[in-house]
């Protein structure tokens, strides 16, 4: 049916794709067509530029695309797993513009135009004038994040705009919301994490806002939000592949109603009409994540600790008062992890949950977690049988799978060679080891024999990081990210990366059939 398409001007197209899909240039009648004439030169002698701004919203398929009005350009999310373009209109929100297209999309690739994140020029006329602006694809979800004045400590609100890539219909989200910088040594990078509440009005547009409580990428449904900057770590994945691998692994070994995991997804971030990179949207880890028992909530009430660095400790959630109560479990753990052995081993089932540790010492071998020795470790503490029990687990896993802190260069990570075949000493699964608490060593031993079957498995390891090289790569977000924060580190030898995490595996096949043995490994220390 290509004797039916239909060349508007220069570059201005109508294109019938066979019963499936439709992109339609230029915008809704009346086009542009009807009153210029068809060749190019003729289109812009009648036109003059302006710089005045034209076109501050474009819309396609009715849905408002975000653009970085810096460099006046539009992006529109995209099935980059699909080779059809998407069906829709590229129109104007404001009165009396008409927006067309310079160049066409159909007469390229659409996997090579999205991974390269190539530039279509779009022309936005009205009453003789004309400003030029461009859209690029992308392969990723996009959030836009508008604000009355710049995103810091305090909470700020404003509203968002979600828009997945994957679908054109019912493809947009909206909602109104607040955010505030968040993380620890993360918050001296240039490239920010934020929290994001969302809010929606009461129907008369007055009164307090409630909270909106969505499903966004398949994640929980909730109101409150966590956008992490991926910006220390080169590959951009370390932290999802070493997260997913938790989730399938040490967050099952748990039973409880809540989820002892958190899940992240990858998107492309605009803040106030400014293209903000590569993030991933992540679920917190909180009360309601793990279904513990809240302050004023039927009693007794049940507690999570998060390690932040060797002694400080914080107690998350929200309480009326802080005072020794809160801390008492804590404190006991404390104790016990520097009792003598004939103590520890004796009392320190009766307080945590053996297995749990030992998920959690396994997998920091695994994954080099050497960022979670004293730190970036959640502790659930849950009311079971009449009495306090701890559980354990890992958060924050961009210094993984080689990567060590790089002291010279702030906040930033190196890759270390010698790491590879080293132990990474957290000190309570040593001591369960070394003491061989309720049987933990054979249990160590077995559970990482039976999960190299699955998530460290060769094919599991290979597959998962192909899987997240594609979606970053192939979007065009991680070449945007990178030349936005050209100070962060980006590499794409994501094969080598897999070659080295399967060779770890290798090396513990044999370093942990013996966990007593493997505790005379040298420790990574920095």
């Amino acid at each position: 049916m290509r004797e039916k398409r239909m060349m508007l001007g220069i570059s201005l197209f109508l294109l019938i794709l066979t019963g499936v899909s439709f992109l339609f240039f230029p915008a809704e009648e009346p086009s542009m067509s009807s009153m210029l004439p068809e060749s190019q030169e003729e289109l812009l002698g009648t036109l003059e530029d302006t710089e005045e701004e034209l076109l501050t919203k474009l819309l396609f398929a009715g849905e408002e695309l975000p653009c970085d009005r810096e460099t006046g350009t539009f992006y529109l999310p995209v099935d980059m797993d699909s080779g059809e373009w998407e069906a829709g209109v590229f129109t104007s929100a404001e009165k009396g513009v008409k927006v067309y297209l310079l160049d066409n999309p159909l007469e390229d690739e659409k996997e090579t135009s999205v991974r390269e994140g190539k530039r279509y020029r779009l022309l936005a006329v009205r009453d003789g004038a004309c400003r030029e602006y461009a859209v690029v694809f992308t392969g990723l979800p996009i959030l836009s994040i508008e604000t009355n004045e710049e995103i810091r400590y305090e909470e700020v609100y404003g509203t968002m705009r979600f828009l997945l890539a994957d679908a054109k219909e019912g493809w947009a989200f909206e909602s109104v919301m607040s955010g505030h910088i968040r993380g620890g040594s993360s918050r001296l990078n240039p490239k920010k994490s934020y929290k994001m509440t969302l809010y929606k009005e009461n129907q008369t547009g007055a009164g307090e806002l409630r909270k909106n409580k969505v499903s966004l990428l398949g994640m929980r449904k909730d109101d409150e939000w966590l956008l992490y900057a991926v910006y220390s770590e080169d590959t951009k994945l370390r932290d999802k592949l070493s997260l997913d691998i938790w989730n399938e692994s040490g967050a099952l070994g748990i039973e409880s109603n809540g989820f002892y995991g958190y899940h992240m997804e990858y998107i492309e971030l605009f803040l106030n009409g400014k293209y903000w990179g590569l993030y991933g949207l992540m679920e917190p880890v909180d009360y309601k994540q793990l279904d513990l028992t809240k302050e004023g909530e039927a009693q007794p009430e049940e507690f999570l600790y998060k390690q932040k660095d060797p002694d400080v400790f914080e107690l998350k959630g929200n309480h009326a008062v802080q005072d020794e109560a809160h801390m008492e479990v804590l404190n006991r753990y404390l104790e016990l992890l520097n009792e003598g052995d004939a103590v520890f081993k004796q009392e320190i089932p009766k307080l945590i949950d053996v297995d749990s540790a030992l998920e959690v010492w396994v997998y920091l071998q695994a994954v080099l977690g050497m960022d979670n020795i004293e730190r970036n470790i959640f502790y659930p503490v849950r009311y079971e049988d009449g009495q306090y029990r701890m559980y354990f687990m890992p958060w924050d896993m961009d210094y993984s799978w080689g990567n060590v802190h790089d002291f010279e260069a702030l906040n930033r990570s190196r890759f270390s060679e010698e790491i590879w075949t080293m132990r990474i000493a957290w000190r309570l699964g040593d001591r369960l080891v070394e003491l061989d608490v309720e049987g933990a060593r054979e249990k160590a031993a077995s559970r990482f024999k039976e999960l190299r079957q699955t998530v460290y498995s060769e094919r599991y390891l290979r597959e998962h990081i192909q899987s997240y090289a594609h979606q970053i790569i192939d979007s065009g977000a991680f070449w945007r990210d990178e030349i936005l924060w050209y100070d962060s580190q980006h590499s794409e030898d994501f094969e080598g990366l897999a070659d080295l995490a399967c060779e770890r595996m290798r090396f513990l096949d044999t370093a942990l059939a013996d966990p007593l043995k493997y505790l005379e490994l040298k420790e990574y220390r920095e």
